[in-house]
């Protein structure tokens, strides 16, 4: 990551107390049609904002790189997500890789707060 810091300021994230289950893999994007460079892998969602996530991977999970895209599936609370991004930060942990990862799918940030209110509010009823 070097001297490059990238910072996510913005007024809604999310931060999930346990993670959230997903699944992604990593595409090339060519005149809006979507090649599949890998077969999916697990991951977690650590948080989630309208416009990204951080993304905790396995380390014998593929490694992702910087400006790599991304397909993500996910379920919230009721809808499943397919929302394609790009990595614009990686860190490494002890047993695992965090990403940062940025929306590149447009028209989704209003599902996206609308369903997580749901999960919270399911979360609270647990």
């Amino acid at each position: 990551m070097g001297d490059r810091r990238y910072k996510r300021n913005e007024a809604f994230r999310y931060d999930f107390g346990k993670p959230l289950n997903c699944e992604y893999r990593q595409i090339k994007v060519v005149h809006d049609n979507i090649e599949i460079k890998s077969a999916p892998n697990a991951g977690e969602i650590l948080n989630i904002s309208p416009n990204g996530l951080q993304l905790s991977s396995e380390k014998g999970n593929r490694n992702l790189k910087n400006g790599e895209k991304v397909e993500f599936t996910f379920t919230l609370a009721t809808e499943p997500f397919v929302m394609i991004g790009e990595v614009v930060w990686e860190k490494n942990e002890f047993h695992s890789t965090l990403y940062g990862v940025k929306f590149l799918t447009l028209g989704m940030e209003k599902a996206i707060v609308d369903d997580l209110k749901k999960f919270a509010k399911n979360q609270l009823k647990k």
